[in-house]
């Protein structure tokens, strides 16, 4: 039977938002980073893992720290501390729903904290953790700049992406604060988690707003390219399906009018044998012959479209 527990508008502490250093049980993130002012499903399966949720859970402030498993670390056993990155984001569990042996969250992350210390291993990770500090911005004017930079880029990519739903697209284009703006984005873009790594290591907007616009432009970049290869994927299915169709009613035509196949075989030869007669100049002669070429490789109906149609350039005698 599924269980559910939900915790709204639980403050995380002050004395923890100053910086001072607090315990905490530690949540192993596979192949995926957590940044601060956003809220993400997670699902826990891992009995170490459940462990820490239910001690977080046993708390307060229902707090738990979630910290990236280094790409390089198998996924196979238990992450251990050396396998984590030591920046992480503190995370609220607004919701949790037991569902046979997963716990389903519901995790806001709220600030970006460091491992001071590893406190314990078993029965799950904790680690003695601090605060940073806000973000500072160093030239309002140009992170202003970047972030209008950012803006247009995302408006490049809905253009590709039209099953965005529109309060995506709201909330993405709308949004005021620079920091914010860069972590939804790092939150819902599949960047890698050492590029997420750096985005959430980043500790100016400056340089987080930097690193958006240029992972940001990256993949708008792939987008592009994956759009233009479908299209031009689709164009050729298309038209490889007409040539199919035209090919098989010029066969049903040959047929009727009791032509034998291979008549576009014995016509390409002849042309060749035509060509290394003619007194031709060499530039000439090769524009026949790779003309000739092209149209030998063009499917059996397009072949036929073009007899008695003169080679460029080509006075045949």
């Amino acid at each position: 039977m599924a269980e559910e527990t939900k915790d709204p508008e639980t403050p995380v502490p002050t004395q923890k938002r100053e910086g001072q250093p607090f315990e905490i049980p530690v949540l192993p993130l596979q192949n995926t980073t957590l940044f601060p002012d956003t809220m993400v499903p997670l699902a826990v399966g891992r009995t170490a893992s459940i462990a820490a949720v239910e001690a977080a859970l046993a708390s307060e402030e229902k707090l738990i720290g979630c910290l990236s498993v280094r790409p390089e670390k198998t996924a196979e056993a238990d992450a251990k501390p050396a396998d984590l990155f030591e920046v992480g984001t503190l995370v609220m569990i607004k919701r949790m729903e037991r569902v046979e042996d997963t716990l389903q969250l519901i995790g806001q992350g709220t600030d970006r904290i460091r491992v001071l210390e590893w406190v314990q291993e078993e029965p799950f990770l904790s680690a003695r953790v601090q605060i940073f500090p806000e973000l500072e911005v160093k030239n309002k004017e140009e992170v202003e700049a970047t972030k209008r930079n950012v803006q247009s880029l995302i408006q490049q990519a809905l253009a590709y992406l039209p099953q965005v739903p529109p309060e995506v697209r709201l909330v993405v284009l709308g949004a005021d604060d620079p920091a914010r703006l860069a972590y939804f984005l790092g939150s819902i873009l599949s960047l890698g988690v050492e590029k997420e790594q750096q985005m959430l290591e980043a500790n100016t907007v400056d340089d987080l707003m930097h690193l958006a616009h240029e992972f940001l432009g990256r993949e708008v970049e792939i987008i592009r390219l994956r759009s233009k290869i479908a299209t031009e994927a689709q164009t050729e299915m298309d038209k490889a399906q007409r040539d199919y169709v035209l090919r098989q009613q010029m066969k049903a035509i040959q047929k009727e009018l009791g032509e034998g196949e291979g008549g576009e075989a014995a016509e390409a030869e002849q042309l060749r044998e035509r060509l290394a007669k003619a007194d031709l100049p060499d530039e000439v002669r090769k524009e026949a012959e790779r003309e000739l070429g092209r149209m030998e490789k063009l499917p059996a109906m397009a072949y036929s479209n073009c007899r008695g149609v003169n080679l460029p350039r080509i006075v045949w005698i």
